[in-house]
Formats: structure tokens, sequence, C-alpha cells
């Protein structure tokens, strides 16, 4: 590893030559503290060098965030409906929110992404945090509900056992959503919380908005079927119960997607 912190710390040099404050004790416990892979590390070490910098209130850092990567997150507020007042207010309050105070918010940045979609994320979360455009309760985007998974039916008999089976149902919903990969959860916020349509989370990550609809349901899927799975076996529950179930705390899966995904 330390060969690893090495090389990163020489790609950053490289990749920053007007960056001459950071000394590799500081980088290497940097890359300690965050616990990058080494795959990142090599992908992404010169992009941790530069977001330390950053958060060692370097001024030349600054400027290079600024002038790098500013331009092409001024391009994704502006398709998402952002005015240039709007914009310069957003990125003045990232630069703050990322940058400043005691625990800088970009040296959480651990290289498992580029430095630029881990920014772009962060400054549309922001953005849309900012603005009055996101209400809260806001409908979903019909091509990315969950209701088109479950059952449109059932009968009575069925609906007055599952209502008896709904604290099971939260539970092994909230275990699917805490086994779940970082970036899964990111997109998720993305989707259910910040109320982002495909074509925005495609814009953020770069990808066709039929590669981020992919993404979308691919997770989705993969939640209901870990909740099946739990309530299949550790509480003996049908399959025909299961889709019931779903069907009749569809409300409360997507009221849970937004509390427990918007407090982590």
């Amino acid at each position: 590893m330390k060969n690893s912190v090495q090389q990163a710390y020489a790609a950053g040099k490289r990749a920053w030559p007007d960056l001459t404050r950071l000394t590799i004790e500081e980088y290497g416990a940097q890359i300690e503290r965050l616990g990058t892979l080494p795959a990142d590390l090599e992908r992404y070490g010169s992009d941790i060098y530069l977001a330390l910098a950053c958060g060692k209130a370097e001024p030349k850092a600054l400027r290079i965030l600024e002038r790098c990567y500013f331009p092409a997150l001024s391009a994704q507020l502006t398709r998402s409906g952002f005015d240039e007042n709007s914009r310069k207010d957003v990125f003045q309050q990232v630069l703050l929110h990322l940058c400043a105070g005691p625990n800088p918010r970009i040296l959480t940045y651990a290289g498992r992404a580029s430095l630029g979609s881990w920014l772009g994320v962060t400054t549309t979360r922001f953005a849309l945090n900012m603005s009055s455009k996101v209400k809260k309760g806001r409908a979903l985007p019909a091509d990315i509900t969950l209701d088109s998974l479950v059952a449109s039916n059932t009968n009575p008999e069925a609906r007055v056992a599952m209502e008896k089976a709904r604290p099971i149902f939260q539970l092994a919903l909230q275990a699917a959503l805490d086994a779940l990969p970082e970036r899964d959860r990111t997109l998720l916020r993305m989707c259910f919380v910040d109320g982002l349509t495909i074509d925005g989370i495609g814009s953020i990550y770069g990808v066709h908005r039929a590669t981020a609809a992919r993404w979308i349901a691919s997770i989705r899927e993969g939640i209901l079927k870990k909740v099946q799975s739990v309530l299949v076996l550790d509480f003996g529950l049908r399959a025909s119960e299961f889709e019931s179930l779903v069907f009749l705390v569809k409300s409360e899966l997507q009221l849970s997607l937004r509390r427990d995904l918007g407090a982590a």
C-alpha cells in the first residue's frame, strides 16, 4: 500500500504542479483515514490530492477547483433550470459547504468515483435543497415509480392479513436499505429524496437516460428481492402474500425510502 500511496502522491503533483504545500505524510495520513482501496487510489489518487489541498484551504487549490470543475457544473445546473444568479449563489454556498469550517466536507471525498462526478452529485443535491422548485412531497416521475412493480388488486382477506404484517415489512425494508452500496444509496436519494428525473441523473453521471433508468430499476428490483427473501425465509410469508403486502404498503415504501435515505 505504501508504494501505491507514493505513486498516487506523485500523480497528484504531476496533475496539479502549482500545489506545492501538500506533503506525502499528509497525503498518506488522509488515504489511511479515508480507507481508499488501491484500485481507486490508482484511478483517482490525483483527485484526492486536489481535494485534500482544497480541504486545507490552499488558495491555489480553490482556484483550480473553480476553473477546472465549475464550468461543467454550471452547464449541468443550467440544464436543470437554474439561471445565472442562482448558479452563482449555489457555487458560493457549495464552496463554503465543502471547503470551509473546522471539518470541510470535501475531505470526505475518498476516490470511489471521479472528483467531477462527486462534485456533480453534491452540487446538484445542494442546489435542489436551496431551490424552491423542489417541494416536499413532490410526486415521483411515473417511469421510475415503485408502484409498477406490485400487484394492483388484492382481496379483503389478504388485505386484513397483510395489515398485520406491516411491521415485519418495515424491518425487512430497513435491512435491505442498510445493505445497499453507497453508490446505490446516492442514486436512490437523488431519485426519491431530491426528486431528480432519470434525465437529471443521467446528466450528472454522464450517461444516457436509458442507462440511468436501468440503474434505478435494477436497484429497486434488488431491494424488493431482498425484502422478499427476508420475509419468506425469516417470517414464512408466501410469494402471493408478499405481493399483496407490497401493494398495501407501497405508500409507506416510498415514505420509508425518503425518510431513511434522506437521513443518511
